[in-house]
């Protein structure tokens, strides 16, 4: 750990802290499971794309997500991302310019990784994705403690472990995942998608629900009620990846991406949003490389399954774009961060990594 936190000391101020930011009010923090930082930074990877040997159809591949250059097969996968995001926000990861974003966690996997995340603590006892409650308080339990966040902090996820990793029954977050239907009195949209979530297929494993019905639960919920903390938990990207089905793989990633201009453009519209929200992308870890079929995997046994990619865009994020600048920063930095950004500093029992001071800052 010593070792990490001297790694850290040319991105970080450790002392300001909580005080560098412009304060945001809200914030929303989206996951895309197992993402890779490689199809981020340079679109369909090119050993898949040509693979005779694929099972999934690389005709599709070719035809929707392949083009010349790097720069063009990235922005023909994630549209949004590279237009809007890369335009007025920062992108961290590209490991082509020095630029590293990991795991700080040594387990590459995603109970691990949600758990450093969210409470900012790479801790070795989180090292399965048993559904064991988390002994660890995450950042959005110590906002909801807060007057002015009491209630406004919500977990949507596709997996029915969050409500382990966020520890729901001590934390008193409202965790929506799995099959869970929301309770209460509802909208007319939420009535509707309790009712489709289950009537869309069953296609992953353990109960673990398709993204397009965790997306609109939670953005029905997030129209309806305005929090102030919203977590979108996706994962058809690392369930397809598991499966070996690059087509579908690429297929999710691009849906995100459409989603996140969808809730982009609602924030953007909507006062109690309107430049007062930060919204923070990232993943819980990587994968290994196209070269063997090690890209459908991912744990200690991975090489490059720690390395990973964070963006953000908002009002406490300065407009860097793609950073480029030689770097080291840790997924564990995030929760301290998303304090910071609401003018707050994270004081949980253990003691977090330090807040990200973003290039340009």
């Amino acid at each position: 750990m010593q070792r990490i936190l001297i790694c850290l000391l040319s991105l970080l101020t450790v002392t300001a802290g909580f005080g560098q930011f412009k304060k945001s009010e809200n914030i929303v923090v989206i996951t895309l499971d197992g993402f890779r930082w490689q199809e981020v930074f340079g679109g369909a990877d090119s050993v898949l794309t040509f693979d005779t040997a694929a099972r999934y159809s690389t005709n599709y591949v070719k035809d929707h997500f392949w083009a010349a250059t790097p720069q063009e097969r990235r922005q023909k996968l994630l549209p949004f991302f590279w237009s809007e995001i890369a335009s007025k926000g920062i992108i961290l990861g590209n490991r082509d310019y020095g630029n590293y974003f990991n795991n700080a966690n040594p387990y590459w996997f995603s109970y691990p990784g949600y758990n450093e995340i969210f409470t900012g603590f790479p801790d070795t006892a989180v090292n399965s994705n048993d559904k064991i409650p988390n002994k660890n308080e995450n950042v959005f339990e110590f906002l909801n403690k807060l007057p002015e966040y009491k209630n406004k902090a919500v977990v949507f996820g596709s997996w029915d472990v969050y409500s382990y990793i966020f520890n729901d029954k001590r934390s008193g977050l409202l965790v929506n995942d799995g099959y869970k239907d929301l309770a209460g009195t509802l909208t007319p949209g939420q009535q509707l998608f309790n009712k489709l979530q289950h009537e869309m297929p069953a296609i992953f494993h353990d109960g673990e629900r398709v993204d397009v019905a965790t997306f609109h639960i939670a953005f029905e919920y997030m129209k309806a009620r305005k929090p102030k903390l919203i977590y979108f938990g996706l994962g058809d990207t690392d369930e397809f990846a598991h499966g070996g089905m690059y087509d579908f793989y690429l297929d999710a990633a691009q849906n995100t991406d459409d989603w996140i201009r969808q809730l982009w453009e609602y924030i953007q519209s909507t006062p109690e949003y309107k430049d007062k929200t930060t919204l923070i992308l990232t993943t819980d870890h990587g994968r290994g490389l196209a070269a063997g079929g090690n890209w459908q995997h991912h744990g200690q046994r991975i090489a490059e399954a720690s390395e990973m990619w964070m963006a953000a865009i908002g009002p406490s994020v300065k407009p860097v774009g793609e950073s480029k600048e030689k770097a080291q920063a840790y997924q564990g930095q995030i929760a301290a961060t998303i304090a910071a950004m609401l003018g707050k500093e994270f004081k949980p029992l253990h003691k977090p990594l330090p807040v990200l001071t973003f290039p340009g800052k």
